[in-house]
């Protein structure tokens, strides 16, 4: 009766009470009940079913008043509805209050919104590539290509005649969105690693007991930063004298170490696992979390990562 009624591809109100529906099935029902239900009942594949759910997850996080303001300006398309919910449900609320997404939003548009949101420090690049199409291409042989004095030499020839045209010269590179979110996980990684550096100072290592070093099997504070995480909250408890000191003295070092292999690794399980330890760490004032929710923020947006 429900898909019957609130076909996805129908309205956007329809899409959405389907979506919902699928949800509240998925947290009712065991996988292989809900999988028998999909193929024997409805006429919808896997994978847009499994858009359905994603969608239904995200609104079904939302109050009656929040779901009201989204449900108005989203689009009358399912594929458009799953985009749009790659944002948190509090940035969907954001992003309909704002006016930053209504019922045109194009799924390319809706795209685009995402990205901007998710990958601040990669918007302009994307947005500016959207908008440029290639006018030629240089080739060289490769057998005898120019040498790197050479090759900086025609760059600069290049952007001076393209400035007079109003064109631009731009070395090859990989620009797809992979690419362009693994190069943001870099900066981020190498932003963190800085911070962590300011944290827990070679002055400082040089001052920790030499006992507790040759105990963990650490000569540098090099060998420190890459440590295992296990290993580095132990170092960290044994250096100040217990827990009852750690979040105090090394919280901000922990957030850091956190964020820092979060960004390192290529798993999305253990991306995963660590966003939701800080999550915990947050969550928790025992171990000061609303200050280090805080500062964290703070400095997420000091470094153009966080609008």
């Amino acid at each position: 009766m429900l898909v019957e009624k609130n076909p996805y591809t129908g309205t956007t109100k329809q899409v959405v009470t389907l979506s919902k529906g699928i949800h509240k099935a998925s947290m009712q029902l065991d996988g292989k009940t809900l999988r028998e239900y999909r193929d024997l009942h409805t006429d919808i594949t896997p994978p847009i079913f499994s858009k359905l759910k994603v969608i239904g997850k995200v609104l079904s996080a939302l109050d009656p008043t929040e779901l009201k303001d989204v449900q108005k300006v989203l689009p009358d398309a399912y594929t458009t509805i799953q985009v749009l919910c790659g944002l948190k449900p509090k940035e969907l609320v954001t992003a309909a209050r704002t006016k930053g997404i209504n019922k045109k939003t194009s799924i390319r548009a809706a795209k685009n919104y995402v990205r901007t949101i998710r990958h601040p420090s990669l918007a302009g690049e994307i947005t500016r590539q959207d908008h440029q199409e290639p006018v030629m291409t240089i080739y060289q042989e490769k057998d005898a290509p120019l040498d790197p004095d050479a090759l900086t030499q025609l760059q600069e020839a290049l952007q001076k005649i393209c400035e007079q045209y109003g064109v631009e010269a731009r070395s090859p590179q990989n620009t797809n969105i992979s690419a362009l979110r693994k190069q943001d996980r870099a900066d981020r990684e190498v932003f963190w690693r800085n911070a962590l550096e300011k944290e827990l100072t070679h002055d400082w290592f040089k001052e920790s007991s030499k006992e507790v070093r040759k105990q963990f099997n650490l000569r540098t504070i090099d060998e420190l930063y890459n440590t295992p995480l296990r290993q580095f909250t132990g170092f960290l408890v044994r250096a100040c004298g217990g827990r009852t000191f750690f979040w105090e003295r090394f919280g901000r070092a922990y957030v850091c170490k956190i964020q820092m292999e979060q960004e390192k690794t290529d798993d999305r399980t253990h991306r995963s696992n660590y966003k939701r330890r800080l999550e915990q760490v947050f969550a928790d004032d025992a171990k000061g979390g609303t200050d280090l929710a805080t500062w964290n923020i703070r400095m997420m947006k000091g470094s153009g990562f966080m609008p």
